[in-house]
């Protein structure tokens, strides 16, 4: 059975990423905490807006991509941490490109690796719940809140 997020949570995570998105549309500088919180959560936006993890490989920096996994096992969702490595082994069977300039021909994907990343995202949707709960209390610890 998946794990709900609360309604406190979900709403701190909301605000929290409003406000990166903001501070990021005008060139500021995240801290530590809300930037973790800004790149987990777009992930599991951009997964969860049907179009699976394709457009979460295409909108997010080469940075991004390769750090997302590692804030996954940070926050301890190894299970989450898995489906996302596996979702990157099928994108990018010959790992992440070096630059961005190759990110076109690169996320030009079979329709085999098309049906992969969709299941993929089904798996990880039933995640949704835990991420939103470990993201709510990794910020606020970072925060000082209890």
């Amino acid at each position: 059975m998946s794990e709900f997020s609360t309604p406190e949570n979900d709403k701190l995570i909301a605000d929290v990423y409003a406000r990166a998105l903001e501070a990021r549309a005008a060139n500021m500088a995240l801290g530590p905490a809300e930037q973790i919180v800004y790149e987990v959560e777009m992930l599991t936006q951009e997964v969860n807006s049907g179009v699976s993890f394709e457009q979460y490989f295409r909108w997010a920096s080469l940075e991004e991509l390769a750090k997302v996994v590692e804030r996954l096992q940070a926050l301890n969702l190894s299970g989450v941490a898995d489906i996302a490595r596996r979702a990157f082994a099928v994108a990018f069977p010959d790992g992440l490109p070096a630059s961005s300039g190759t990110m076109d021909e690169l996320t030009q994907w079979s329709p085999e690796q098309l049906e992969q990343l969709a299941a993929l995202a089904d798996e990880f949707v039933e995640f949704n719940g835990t991420i939103t709960n470990a993201l709510a209390a990794f910020y606020r610890s970072r925060r000082g809140e209890v």
